[in-house]
């Protein structure tokens, strides 16, 4: 029996030129990075899908009150998204200096080892 191999995202070709593809919680790990970084009404037929970490971000000053936003923001859209695929346990926002860090701690289900994702954007992206 061979294990289910989903494509890599964003889309990439692998070494033999072929689509490159990541086992399946890596794949989950993908789509969580996904979700994180794509912003409200960047999709045409979804507009509410995506947290939008880097766009909503871009012109506001680093608060804590923003890493609070945030938080809630990535929160409700993991949980909108892939409600169906992982538990979403914690997103922990943190401010320092001029960039942004987001750790989403998740549990893939039916009923998975817990998992950490972080993405950290700098001030230039934000």
């Amino acid at each position: 029996m061979t294990t289910m191999r989903f494509p890599v995202q964003p889309w990439q070709l692998g070494g033999s030129r072929r689509l490159a593809t990541r086992m399946p919680l890596e794949h989950l790990d993908d789509l969580v990075r996904l979700v994180l970084l794509t912003g409200p009404n960047e999709r045409l037929h979804r507009p509410g899908f995506g947290a939008g970490l880097g766009a909503s971000t871009l012109f506001q000053p680093l608060s804590t009150d923003l890493a609070g936003t945030v938080r809630a923001r990535a929160r409700g859209s993991l949980t909108s998204a892939l409600g169906d695929r992982l538990d979403v346990l914690d997103v922990i926002v943190s401010v320092a200096d001029s960039t942004l860090s987001a750790e989403v701690v998740y549990r893939p289900k039916p009923a998975g080892e817990t998992r950490r994702v972080t993405l950290t954007l700098p001030a230039a992206a934000l």
